[in-house]
């Protein structure tokens, strides 16, 4: 027992002595403007003691008795040593790294002193994708980079973002950008097959973002070759520090409702519905007896008065959770999180649930050896209502295109599916029974593994190889009930179709540095080969004629449609060379070289070469100005080169056969694709002179960029003759156009981004972003120098690739309120007669000619308040389903916009909208300026309000951080067209199409470290 007792207090005595050696240090670390620097790396010098700052910039450390001194470092800022001596607090103030050159930045393969570019690219922090209620980042940068135009079509959670870099690039192939998430190319965008739509980016959580860089020119861009022309978007994961074990909390509760839209394309109630359908019988040179006998079959009479929009459309519900934990020590560091995240759309029927994991670990195995591996996985499930456009089940062409006089209900309280009268649903099915009843339902797993080893083979020669997976499964069901809508007719009707992506990306890099010439001479070399295989496997199933309506499953139905599967596949190998040469950190001279083959392009024209050149001047490094007050960065830089367009398909190049034709019972097949031996990529050359400025000790930041992008060789399909394939009378030969690369264009403009802090005191500080982006788009090359019809748009040299081609409507006769078209486009003379007016005009752009963001961010002590606007100006929108909902033309058979309460009714009116006849034959409702207005709007995109709660009282209660936030999305939208029906924001192509509205979203949330 006394041996016992004396071993126990030996014990105590060593822990004692060992509590005696060592003690805690805590403090704060915060930049030169008092803004705190999470995530900055506190290391004790000389051990394996350290940690990372909270949101708050606090930290708290062991320092063993013999030691003094902590090393602080972060990203942009020039890393500091601080003696601690004997004290247990400390403040830290970092500042910037040295005019910003030495910061490490996120480059093509790798990272890069800021010093070494000589291109244009933008970095936007992972603090503007945390706790954002969007379901995706491409969503989210949307005003945060200058050049970078992000789009919605559509307020469905989960939906594809429409995002275009320096303008629109290309008619056939993709104008998306190239995603790349840590160093490994993805198939990005909308890989749905059915009805729905769904975003590759959706899947990762963007809490699990560091950061994002935007690659705009060739200097940047030319080292993805073949699929860099429409800019690059690097998404980088967070990764571990080592340190004490830091846990992070993120919640967020909310609501959604639609985002306001114009008083002019709201639907009229039951009242202004009957008297403007009652006018128009009048008007037409019915009685007011033969209208109100007419009416009656309609409701009139009744006390019915249907709110579509108010059916229709809810308060939905918010909601994201967000773990995570991060640490490490000096050999092996960790990050892991997990989320769920989930969204109902304002629009019944349409929802998202998400859950996420990711892990990245980093091991340095030896002085030369490490080994990186990720993975981010996620699994989707998403309910739309069918189509996003014009198919009758849509809810949201319910909104607009159901009479206000239907009825929902029947007096039984039961959902009304009867089609009797013009009261029940003879046409447009009851959407609220579609669904309940119907399924149109996408479920994605995705999984990105990567591991990269790091391998110093001399002394700054380092191997590196990245092997990456790419995976997507989709898995898609529609289910139409057999009792109502558009399965009626087949007795049920029910599809599944199940898609699955697996690309694989190998990369061999050897990287190499020296310094030369005392040190004032550094060279960096770049070598790789990266090989690509994506394939695709899919199987279709589609069935009729269900027993009932209780069994979903296509297995259940009698009659089988469709049963079939495919594989589809590309590849590229690529050749990838880069040199950079610094002197003095003054002078840089670039370039890089790419050499890309592809399985896509024909047999003659099988690999492409992609070389780029790029040089900067670091002039504030000049010692005649280098005392120049308040001139902290002054550079200079130019760059040229060339990429490509890959993104056209899988099979354009070869001949092909198309089956389905057969013939007396047996399988037959036609011509198909002709094939194109020398069909290779679209080009683009691009010139890009640019400046970067710091003045006041970088509290005011300006870059400024000029561009001029010209692509060549672009895209067509080219009608064939007949005996080479083209269409004939009988239908064989499907044929009909050949891809060739014939066409050009340009996109010039000017980028400027501000990012500033105008105020700055011990306890307010005022912060702002800014910028601008200004594109100018002509078509300078068409086969033979003909037009061609491409959508809503006509494609003529000289012109905007997204222009609109119409008559041009003159407004409304006073004297009879007739509707009048001007005859040509000198608008010299007009007519009421559409035939007449036949000379038909190349009329504005769906490109806006202004764009970007203005971000204001105040803070107060532990109170902050942040503003982001975006705007956007100098395009047309065309509302594609006016026809229908304005004017006589359909005044019984659908509902209609409130703009028609406008039309004339007597001689002397002045107005938009021409008098109201019932069956109008006049073609005033028929396509036309008139339908095309301004797309200029300036929308509130971000607002919040937050309390970061201070560390003496966090102390007590045991967290490292704790902040609280109330933040509203989408709250205010400021328009410039008085006629506007529709939302100003329709994608990239400017036209709606009965899409889900964008959500109004209103959360309040709660950060917390430990």
């Amino acid at each position: 027992m006394r041996k016992t007792l004396l071993l126990v207090l030996g014990v105590l005595l060593t822990c004692m002595q060992l509590l005696a050696q060592n003690r805690t240090v805590t403090g704060k670390i915060t930049d030169e403007t008092g803004k705190p620097v999470a995530n900055s790396s506190v290391i004790v010098k000389g051990t394996r003691n350290g940690t990372t700052t909270a949101s708050d910039g606090s930290f708290s450390v062991t320092v063993p008795e013999k030691s003094n001194t902590i090393v602080v470092s972060s990203v942009g800022y020039a890393s500091q040593e601080i003696n601690v001596g004997n004290r247990t607090d400390v403040a830290v103030q970092l500042k910037g790294a040295q005019n910003s050159l030495q910061e490490v930045v996120v480059t093509a393969y790798g990272t890069q002193r800021r010093v070494n570019l000589t291109s244009s690219q933008t970095r936007v922090g992972g603090a503007n994708f945390e706790d954002v209620p969007l379901s995706s980042a491409d969503q989210m940068l949307q005003g945060k980079a200058a050049g970078v135009q992000s789009s919605a079509f559509s307020g469905q959670p989960g939906a594809n973002q429409q995002v275009r870099i320096r303008g629109v690039g290309s008619v056939t192939a993709s104008s998306q950008p190239l995603y790349v998430v840590d160093g490994v190319q993805i198939n990005a965008g909308d890989l749905s097959r059915s009805n729905t739509t769904s975003n590759a980016l959706a899947g990762l959580n963007p809490n699990d973002i560091d950061n994002v860089t935007v690659l705009k020119d060739a200097s940047a861009t030319a080292l993805y070759g073949a699929r860099g022309s429409n800019g690059v978007i690097i998404i980088t994961t967070k990764k571990g520090r080592s340190g004490k074990t830091q846990f992070r909390l993120d919640t967020e509760v909310g609501s959604t409702t639609y985002a306001t839209f114009p008083d002019a394309g709201k639907p009229l109630d039951a009242a202004d519905w009957l008297a403007l359908a009652r006018e128009g019988y009048i008007n037409a040179g019915y009685t007011a007896d033969q209208a109100d006998a007419k009416l009656k079959n309609y409701g009139a009479g009744t006390t019915n008065n249907t709110d579509w929009l108010n059916l229709l459309t809810r308060t939905g519900t918010q909601q994201q959770y967000n773990l995570s934990a991060s640490g490490g020590d000096a050999k092996t560091t960790f990050y892991i999180s997990g989320s769920y995240f989930q969204q109902q759309a304002p629009v019944v029927g349409s929802d998202m649930k998400r859950y996420t994991g990711n892990i990245n670990i980093r091991h340095q195995a030896s002085n030369r050896l490490s080994f990186q591996f990720g993975m981010q996985s996620s699994y989707d499930k998403i309910n739309v209502p069918l189509g996003n456009n014009a198919y009758f089940s849509n809810p949201v062409l319910g909104i607009w295109f159901l009479r206000p006089v239907q009825h929902p209900y029947n007096a039984d309280g039961t959902l009304n599916i009867s089609r009797a009268s013009n009261t029940d649903f003879p046409n447009i099915p009851n959407p609220l029974y579609i669904i309940q009843n119907n399924i149109y339902q996408t479920r994605q797993i995705q999984a990105r593994p990567n591991l990269t080893t790091e391998f110093t083979i001399l002394k700054g020669l380092k191997y590196t190889n990245k092997s990456a997976l790419d995976f997507n499964d989709i898995e898609e069901m529609d289910y139409y009930n057999p009792n109502h809508g558009d399965g009626l007719t087949l007795n049920g009707y029910g599809a599944n179709y199940y898609t699955r992506y697996a690309l694989l990306d190998e990369i061999n890099q050897l990287d190499y540095h020296v310094d030369a010439l005392n040190n004032n001479f550094h060279i960096d070399a770049k070598a790789l080969h990266e090989a690509i295989s994506s394939n695709e496997y899919v199987i279709d199933a589609e069935a009729n004629n269900y027993p009932n309506d209780k069994s979903p499953y296509s297995i259940n139905a009698a009659t089988v449609t469709n049963g079939k599967g495919g594989a589809y596949e590309y590849t590229f190998q690529s050749y990838v060379g880069q040199l950079v040469l610094n002197y003095q950190n003054k002078y840089v001279l670039s370039g890089s070289f790419r050499r890309d083959g592809s399985s896509r392009f024909g047999a003659n024209k099988k690999y492409g070469n992609f070389p780029s050149i790029g040089f900067s001047w670091n002039a504030s490094q000049e010692k005649f100005l280098s005392n120049i007050p308040h001139v902290s960065l002054l550079k200079l830089r130019a760059s040229y080169g060339s990429t490509g367009n890959a993104e056209i398909g899988n099979y354009q190049s070869v001949a092909t056969q198309a089956s389905g034709y057969n013939y007396n019972g047996q399988p037959g097949i036609a011509f198909g694709n002709v094939g194109n031996a020398d069909l290779t990529w679209e080009k683009t050359n691009q010139f890009d002179a640019g400046i970067d400025i710091g003045l006041f000790n970088n509290r005011v930041n300006i870059t400024a960029d000029y561009y001029d992008r010209r692509t060549s060789n672009m895209l067509f399909n080219i009608p064939l003759p007949l005996e080479l394939g083209g269409p004939s009378p009988s239908g064989l030969g499907v044929g009909g156009t050949q891809i060739y690369n014939y066409g050009a264009m340009y996109n010039k403009g000017i980028e400027l981004a501000i990012d500033a802090t105008p105020v700055q005191t011990k306890n307010f500080n005022w912060n702002l972003n800014f910028n601008f982006t200004h594109n100018k788009n002509r078509i300078t090359s068409l086969f033979g120098g003909n037009d061609v019809a491409n959508g809503n748009f006509n494609l003529r040299e000289g012109y905007d690739v997204q222009s609109f081609y119409t008559r041009l409507w003159a407004g409304v006769d006073p004297a009879n309120g007739n509707p009048l078209w001007y005859t040509d486009a000198t608008k010299s003379q007009t007519t009421s007669s559409y035939p007449a007016a036949s000379a038909r005009v190349m009329y504005g752009s769906a490109s806006p000619k202004y764009y970007g963001g203005f971000t204001n961010t105040l803070s107060f002590k532990g109170f902050s308040l942040s503003a982001e606007l975006y705007y956007n100006y100098g395009n047309l929108i065309r509302d594609t389903w006016a026809t229908y909902l304005t004017d006589g033309q359909y005044a019984l058979s659908y509902g209609k916009y409130a703009v028609n309460l406008q039309r004339w009714q007597n001689p002397g009116d002045v107005t938009n909208v021409p008098k109201y006849v019932y069956g109008t034959g006049n073609s005033s409702n028929s396509f036309s300026t008139r339908f095309l207005y301004k797309g200029d709007y300036i929308r509130l995109r971000n607002l919040t309000v937050g309390y970061q709660v201070p560390s003496s009282v966090m102390n007590h209660l045991h967290f490292s951080s704790l902040r609280f936030y109330v933040r509203g999305t989408n709250l205010w939208t400021k328009t410039y067209d008085k006629n506007l029906t529709i939302d100003p924001e329709q994608g990239a192509s400017s036209a709606s199409n009965l899409n889900i509205m964008l959500p109004r979203v209103m959360t309040v949330g709660i950060n917390i470290g430990f």
